[in-house]
């Protein structure tokens, strides 16, 4: 009687072991399972860089003036996710694009470098644009791409050198622009220009940051050359200090503008 006894408990023991060693089987098939559908859906999640446009102006801290001087070169910062990581970028894969006057012109590109912003704590990209002359229309965007070969672009944007306008058909022109002497210069210069038809003409002054620094208005002049002398001064009179500065002449349908270098 005592040999069957022990047998049964035997039996009942082995019976209990094996149903805890498939349920253990069976969550860790589970678990196993588990980890596997979350790998796939982790992997399969795309994930492009995310680009904002922090900052677009002729310094890191002046935004674009409503007139922007002719050869002036454009400044785009941008920071990448948020700014707080670079270490998923592709060496080089923040590209500032642009295009010349026509979507369908040729495209240039170039890398923008990163840069650390002591004031915001974060990484930047800068890169400035190319300079152009008077009337030129610049459409640009910036491309991302991160180690696993994603990319992602901003939308394009547009802004317009020297003339605040660009009409469908040409303007008339109104007068010609001769340049100004001397230039080099100090204290003073001659800017001339000849009048082709009778108009109201202004001229205006900035520095190459886009800021005005001295308006004349010259009325209207009739057809024939012209000289206007400029003597360094801002509008309050004050002398300015040496550097580039663009002039600029402007009638209701036509403007130009030169570039002069003030020497002390």
């Amino acid at each position: 009687m005592l040999n069957i006894l022990q047998k049964l408990f035997l039996f009942f023991i082995f019976f209990i072991s094996l149903t805890l060693g498939a349920e253990n089987d069976s969550q860790n098939n589970n678990a196993d399972l588990d980890q596997s559908v979350s790998n796939v859906e982790y992997t399969s999640m795309p994930t492009p860089p995310v680009i904002e446009i922090w900052h677009v102006g002729l310094s890191t801290t002046d935004t674009l003036p409503e007139y922007i001087p002719p050869y002036s070169e454009v400044l785009v910062d941008v920071i990448i996710n948020g700014g707080i990581e670079y270490e998923t970028i592709e060496p080089g894969g923040i590209v500032l694009n642009w295009q010349v006057n026509s979507l369908s012109a040729n495209v240039y590109v170039r890398s923008m470098p990163l840069l650390w912003n002591l004031l915001y704590q974060n990484w930047h990209y800068l890169k400035r644009i190319d300079p152009y002359p008077n009337g030129t229309k610049i459409y640009w965007w910036v491309t991302a791409l991160n180690v696993d070969g994603e990319m992602s672009a901003t939308e394009i944007d547009s802004f317009l050198i020297g003339s605040l306008a660009i009409d469908d058909e040409p303007a008339p022109s109104m007068f010609k622009l001769d340049g100004n002497y001397p230039n080099p210069f100090n204290p003073t210069t001659n800017i001339n220009f000849s009048v082709e038809q009778i108009s109201e003409i202004s001229l205006s002054i900035h520095a190459l940051d886009g800021k005005l620094v001295r308006r004349l208005m010259l009325g209207n002049l009739q057809t024939g050359s012209h000289s206007v002398s400029w003597d360094g001064r801002d509008q309050s009179l004050c002398q300015v200090p040496s550097g580039i500065y663009i002039y600029r002449l402007q009638s209701e349908h036509h403007s130009g503008a030169g570039k002069m270098t003030l020497l002390k």
